[in-house]
């Protein structure tokens, strides 16, 4: 098939969203499809995978947020009318399509939860337009003509999508995110001890990692409040944040250095994976958190909640926690306690590894394929041209 993936962002070395579109890209390649994929932004310079063609489109890099979003899609439809694709897949909020992938969750569902006074709502959308121009193209994609199938990357964001768009259950597909099997394995364990040596752990602290960009959203704060001042727990933090606010917020709670690393950004996340002893991420809404799965793979037990759709593959006290409530800081301090014990991360660490074997890549972009083929004879069965 020749196959248009369109991703805001196409990088390795960024957020999620943009790990993923790479990895989909590359495994759809692998699988024979000719891939080309459209982007906002890309690493400068990075040359894209072999076989993948990549074109960046102009998104009014000079305008307010929701401009930016409008014009993307807008300028995204010029392309993609001469390139005769026999199926648009499209892992950020454009249309029409042929299969959107929602890794982003539901973003009506996210206000919701972040400001659940519809007042404060209302005047968050005034003020930040680019929320409502995400919502409204969520909205669009939904409707029907403007799609063929949906995928969401959790049960979690299947009934989401369903309860807020009214779409046919047949018509969403959960198609979980994958992992490289080469980076995240046991074997980032080698990574120990120079990185416990460069962050000042000691080989004798129990450490938690902590690894987000929006450290709010993601619980940090509740993670903090579930530590014991000297106690032998050290939660290693990873990624970008307001690290005043946080540093201010340990003190407050009596927590010295030896409770909270701030490690800041990296490019190799995998040492960091090697450093520790288990992952937390106590967050308020994700629809599948890759570092779970990351964590997971490379023998991490996984502390997370329900709101987490990644939350789907933990089995509760067997290779990690689940919690109920996202800021529930005595329960995550009962978990801990429990993490603290060698032989109980031991168990479970062996457990999550053998929960994420079968989580390939491979496996993924398989599926995608085999959705978008769905997608195209039900096309052909209806006498649509491509897109």
């Amino acid at each position: 098939m020749r196959i248009a993936l369109v991703s805001r962002g196409f990088s390795l070395s960024w957020g999620g969203a943009e790990r993923v579109a790479v990895s989909v890209a590359m495994e759809l390649t692998r699988a024979g499809h000719d891939v080309h994929v459209y982007a906002g932004r890309a690493e400068a310079a990075a040359a894209p995978p072999d076989g993948v063609t990549l074109h960046r489109v102009p998104s009014g890099g000079a305008f307010p947020s929701a401009i930016k979003v409008l014009s993307f899609n807008r300028n995204l439809r010029e392309g993609l009318n001469s390139g005769g694709y026999d199926a648009v897949l499209g892992l950020t909020q454009v249309f029409p399509l042929d299969v959107y992938r929602a890794s982003g969750g539901v973003h009506a569902h996210w206000m919701r939860l972040r400001y659940p006074n519809r007042l404060a709502r209302a005047l968050k959308y005034m003020t930040s337009p680019v929320h409502l121009a995400v919502v409204w193209l969520e909205k669009k994609i939904m409707e029907p003509g403007n799609h063929r199938l949906i995928i969401a990357n959790s049960n979690l964001v299947k009934g989401h999508i369903k309860g807020y768009f009214n779409v046919a259950d047949a018509d969403v597909r959960v198609v979980y995110n994958g992992v490289d099997r080469d980076v995240f394995n046991p074997g980032v364990k080698r990574f120990r001890e120079e990185v416990r040596r460069r962050l000042g752990v000691g080989d004798e602290r129990v450490v938690g990692l902590f690894v987000s960009n929006n450290w709010e959203r993601k619980g940090l704060a509740t993670v903090l409040r579930a530590l014991s001042p000297g106690g032998g727990v050290t939660v290693v933090v990873v990624g970008r944040g307001r690290k005043g606010r946080f540093s201010r917020l340990a003190k407050r709670l009596g927590l010295g250095g030896e409770s909270v690393v701030f490690a800041g950004t990296t490019e190799r996340i995998e040492e960091f994976y090697g450093a520790a002893d288990f992952s937390v991420l106590p967050t308020q809404y994700d629809p599948c958190s890759n570092t779970c799965l990351e964590a997971m793979a490379c023998g991490l037990p996984v502390v997370t909640t329900m709101t987490n759709g990644a939350s789907e593959l933990v089995t509760h006290g067997e290779n990690g926690f689940v919690l109920d409530e996202w800021d529930d800081a005595r329960t995550l301090k009962g978990f801990l306690t429990q993490l603290a014990d060698g032989r109980t991360r031991e168990r479970m660490g062996a457990k999550a590894h053998e929960a994420m074997r079968d989580f390939t890549w491979e496996r993924t972009a398989r599926e995608i394929a085999g959705i978008c083929g769905e997608a195209v004879a039900i096309k052909r069965k209806k006498g649509a041209g491509p897109r």
